[in-house]
Order: structure tokens, then C-alpha cells, then sequence
């Protein structure tokens, strides 16, 4: 059936009868659409989209050919997706949106790479292209693509017709730029050539482009003439297009018929107006208003009506309690899991305070141990050391060869405990590097888990014991997290980890090198989320960076909050 109603869409349309093609081609399309035949359904929307556009429904045919390139595109038929966006561009130039126009021109040409048969689509498009320019007075783009067009095949032999279209729009948008020389040799030359073929559509063109040019020229005699060879031309195949175009030209270079011209053009133009309004609303009946749909709608009864109205009514209830209830739950949770992470954040906060307390002592007691050493112990061998110096001892020459030797020891002994002493005070050992000792020890662990090797940097330039508890904690979760997700789905060998500080401003710089992924992915992890959700909390930012194949880069940085 689908073949059949096709068949007759086609016969209609090679006749011109719109309305019965389309009807035809929409019969075809739905038998089409059941069967599941995704091709022949694209090709009648596109014959139907053709349809719509013929009749200046614009808007219907676009919407009708995006339905088929989604098809066109499952299906790869890429000589059909060169047409529908090729089409595209003729719609959008009607609509005078030649921007789109210009890009759904250059989109079809792209999708001639993958067609084996090219015949003439590219200097069509080409053409379509110089069109478009044209209209946008860019002269100079318009011939340059009408240039290229003549230039791909031997046109003049293959294709005679595109061949004189092509010479005449040169010729024709070089007058509009201004240009005066040769003009009417190539405007004659395109003419002659479309009279010998006998195309009747391509004369009155050409009739019209030369009318213009004698206009301009004020050679107003041949003009007129010229134009009402145009006129008359028109109206022998029924191009009513060109009939609206010829009338308007008419009215501006025959002056003393001038109002005749435009009352012509005025009826024409609502005459067609009404009649392509007739058909357009054949077309929204065909679509939207079938028998079937018509039959059901009178066979409705109030008792249904009123039954699908309580079950409906009845759905929404439920759903919205269900919805409730969901909600609730939802909140409970939520709530509980907001008490934990406080309780988690003041359990880490109160891990740091006793880490620091536990340093500070530790150091209380380094420094007591190096006093010691230092006053007490060392003080009593060098006073040991010193009276045996002066004791005068006799003997033989290996007793006092001993004597010196003992001494000597005892200064060597007071050297070790003074560097013991100094070290047990050395400035690396202070509290500021707490917080910096419990981050490499997470790095450690984590890393350890997975076999990761690690580079671990830390300023000496931060003073941990005057930074914001929040930033402490909210790092070490950042981190955290990242490491997770570098075991979890990098595939990495390697990490690195720095803490650095510019001025008044914490940075924490994270880098793998395993396989990455797509930043542009809408789907974020909770993961990330989480590490952007504790940057903003700092009122700082966070930034990822990552390319496939060659590792992820995470960079935070927040005010220093004291």
C-alpha cells in the first residue's frame, strides 16, 4: 500500500495537483511508518516537506525535514541528508535567515564526502550558496561561488541548462554590483543558450535580468519590451512566481502604466495567497484529522468522560502522595546525612586540635630533652673533660698517650649530644607541619592501596596552626575523594600533589596521569560534585582539566580564613 500511495504522490506531483501528492505521499508515509521502514518514512516526509515549501509553509516544511534527517542519519543514507539540508538552505534563504542558510549549504556539501555518485550537487549547492550572498549583497562571495561551480565539470556539454544559470546569475550580480562591462554579452549568452533548449522558465529570467540592465542603462523602450516578453513567457507555463516578479518589475520601468502594474500585481498576489492558504489547510486536515479520530470523538459519552476524568483525578492523587511521602523519606535522609557530615566535621576537627595538642607536647618535650642534654649533661662532661685537661699526668709515654686519647673522646661525645640537642630543636620538627604530615600520610595509605607511586609537595610557607579549620577539613575530603576516584577509574601509575600558597590565597593542585575523561560529559559523578559543593563552601573555586589518554588535573583554590 505504502508503494502504491507513493506511486500516485509522484504522478501528482509530476502534474502539479499539490494537494492530492500530498495527500498521497502522507497515505504512504503512515503505511510506511507501521511497517517500520525508516528510509521510505524519511523520503515521504521529505516529499511532503518539498510539498509545503513549494506552497511558502516554511515553517511546516522545516519541521517536516528535521523528521527526516533524524531518520536519514539512523539510516546513513547520506546522499538523501545532502538533499534534506540542501533543502534546508533553500527554506532558510526564503525565510531571509541566510546565516542558517549559508550553514546548512556548507552542511550538505560536508555529507557529499561520504556520496559515491556526486553528479552535479556540489555546483548546485555551489550555486545556492552564491545565491544566498547574492542576497546579502555580498557580490563578491556570490561570484566567487558561482565561479567555482563553472569551474568542477564540463558543464556546458553535460548540463546546458546549469551552464546558462550559472553565466546569467554572474552576469546579473555583477550589474548589481555595478559593474557595466560585458554584462549584457553574457546576460545575451545565457538567453540564447536557454532558447535553444527551449526552456521557457530560464527565458523569462533571463528576459527579466535584462530588462533591469536596459533600465538602468535608460534605455527604457527595450526594457519594457524585454519585460513583457518576460510577462508573457510567464504566463505560458503558469509561473505565477515569475508572472509576481515581472508585474513588479513592470511597474518600475514602464511609469505611465505603473498603477495598472501594481493592481495586477496586488491581485495576483492575494489570489495566490488565499488559494496556497486553501491548500496549506488541506494539508493540517490530511495531518492531524483523521476518520478514525473523527468517529471516536462522536462516539464519546459523558459516562466515559466523567470515568476517565475520576481515574484521572484518582492517578494524581495517589501519585502526589506517593510523590509526598517519597519527598519525606527523602528529606529524612537527607537530614540525617546532613547531622553526619557535621558530626563528621567536628570528630576531624577535633582530630586536628588533638594532632596539634599531641605535636605540641611532643615538642614541649624535645625541647625539655634538648635542654638537658644541652645544660645539664653536656655541661658536666665539658667541665669533666676540662679538669682532666689540666691534671698533670705522669707516666709513661702510652699512659699519656691514653690520657689525651680519653680526652679527645670526651669532646667528641660533647659534639654528638650538641647536634643531638640542636636537631631535637630544629625548625622542621614544629607544629606548623602537622596538618601537611596527616595529608601525606592519607596519600600514603590511599596509594599503597592501588601500588601508586606519589609525589607529595607542601610549602613551608603556610602556618597550618593559623589556618581555618574548614579549609583543613574541606581539603583533606577534596583530596580524598580525588584519590578515590583515581584508584576507582584512572587506571593511573602515578599522582602527584601539591599545597602551595600565593598570598592570601590556599591552592591544592592534584594530577594523574591515567587514561582522563570527557569534561563536557553532562553526566557528573557525586563525586565531583561533592569536591565543586566544599570549593564553594571556601568560597573558592575548583577546576578540572583532564584529556583522554594523557590524565586529569584538579585545581583548587579558596581566601585563607583565619
Amino acid at each position: 500500500m505504502g508503494d502504491a500511495h507513493w506511486n500516485f504522490g509522484n504522478y501528482y506531483t509530476d502534474i502539479e495537483v499539490v494537494d492530492s501528492a500530498y495527500y498521497h505521499f502522507h497515505k504512504a508515509y503512515e503505511n510506511f511508518k507501521i511497517a517500520k521502514h525508516d528510509y521510505y518514512t524519511a523520503k515521504m516526509l521529505y516529499n511532503m516537506a518539498f510539498i509545503q515549501g513549494r506552497l511558502k509553509d516554511y515553517t511546516g516544511s522545516e519541521v517536516l525535514i528535521f523528521e527526516a534527517i533524524t531518520r536519514f542519519e539512523k539510516e546513513k543514507k547520506y546522499e538523501m541528508l545532502y538533499q534534506s539540508y540542501n533543502y534546508l538552505g533553500l527554506i532558510y534563504s526564503n525565510l531571509e535567515e541566510f546565516d542558517k542558510a549559508v550553514f546548512y549549504h556548507n552542511k550538505a556539501i560536508d555529507y557529499l564526502k561520504n556520496v559515491n555518485d556526486k553528479k552535479n550537487f556540489k555546483e548546485w549547492s555551489l550555486s545556492n550558496l552564491g545565491l544566498v550572498y547574492q542576497k546579502l549583497n555580498n557580490f563578491e562571495k556570490a561570484i566567487q561561488n558561482f565561479q567555482k561551480a563553472l569551474k568542477y565539470r564540463d558543464l556546458k556539454t553535460q548540463d546546458p541548462n546549469f551552464y546558462a544559470r550559472l553565466i546569467d546569475n554572474i552576469a546579473y550580480t555583477k550589474f548589481l554590483r555595478g559593474d557595466t562591462i560585458n554584462i549584457a554579452e553574457d546576460l545575451y549568452k545565457s538567453l540564447y543558450i536557454r532558447d535553444s533548449l527551449n526552456n521557457i522558465s530560464g527565458l523569462v529570467i533571463s528576459k527579466r535580468h535584462l530588462s533591469e540592465f536596459f533600465a538602468a542603462k535608460k534605455d527604457t523602450t527595450l526594457a519594457i519590451k524585454l519585460a513583457n516578453d518576460a510577462y508573457n513567457l510567464a504566463g505560458q507555463v503558469d509561473n505565477n512566481r515569475d508572472k509576481l516578479a515581472t508585474l513588479l518589475l513592470l511597474s518600475n520601468v514602464d511609469n505611465s502604466k505603473s498603477n495598472k502594474y501594481l493592481k495586477e500585481y496586488v491581485h495576483l498576489n492575494d489570489s495566490l495567497q488565499i488559494e496556497d492558504r486553501k491548500i496549506r489547510n488541506k494539508f493540517t486536515r490530511i495531518r492531524f484529522e483523521t476518520d478514525e479520530y473523527i468517529q471516536e470523538t462522536e462516539k464519546l459519552s459523558k459516562e466515559k468522560v466523567l470515568i476517565s476524568l475520576g481515574g484521572f483525578l484518582t492517578i494524581v492523587i495517589l501519585t502526589f502522595a506517593y510523590i509526598m511521602r517519597v519527598q519525606r523519606t527523602r528529606n529524612k535522609e537527607l537530614l540525617f546525612e546532613k547531622e553526619q557530615q557535621k558530626s563528621n566535621h567536628e570528630i576531624f576537627s577535633l582530630m586536628l586540635k588533638q594532632q596539634s595538642k599531641l605535636e605540641e607536647g611532643r615538642l614541649k618535650e624535645r625541647h625539655r630533652i634538648s635542654e638537658d642534654l644541652h645544660d645539664g649533661v653536656l655541661g658536666k662532661i665539658f667541665g669533666a673533660r676540662l679538669g682532666l685537661g689540666f691534671l698533670n699526668i705522669k707516666g709513661d709515654t702510652i699512659t699519656i698517650e691514653k690520657h689525651k686519647y680519653y680526652i679527645d673522646e670526651l669532646q667528641n661525645i660533647e659534639k654528638e649530644i650538641r647536634t643531638i640537642s640542636h636537631e631535637l630543636k630544629n625548625e622542621i620538627l614544629s607544629s606548623k607541619e602537622d596538618f601537611s604530615k596527616i595529608i601525606e600520610d592519607l596519600i600514603e595509605k590511599k596509594t599503597k592501596l592501588d601500588g601508586l607511586e606519589y609525589d607529595f609537595y607542601c610549602s613551608q610557607n603556610i602556618f597550618w596552626d593559623s589556618i581555618n579549620d574548614d579549609i583543613k577539613i574541606n581539603f583533606y575530603r577534596i583530596l580524598q575523594e580525588a584519590i578515590q576516584n583515581i584508584i576507582k577509574y584512572a587506571k593511573a601509575s602515578s599522582v602527584e600533589v601539591s599545597i602551595d600558597r600565593d598570598k592570601d590565597q590556599l591552592e591544592l593542585f592534584i594530577k594523574d596521569n591515567g587514561i582522563g575523561f570527557d569534561i563536557h560529559d553532562k553526566r557528573k559523578g557525586i563525586g565531583l560534585k561533592n569536591m565543586e559543593s566544599r570549593a564553594k563552601k571556601l568560597q573558592g573555586i575548583l577546576k578540572v582539566n583532564s584529556i583522554k589518554n594523557n590524565g586529569t588535573t584538579i585545581f583548587v583554590r579558596c581566601p585563607i580564613q583565619k
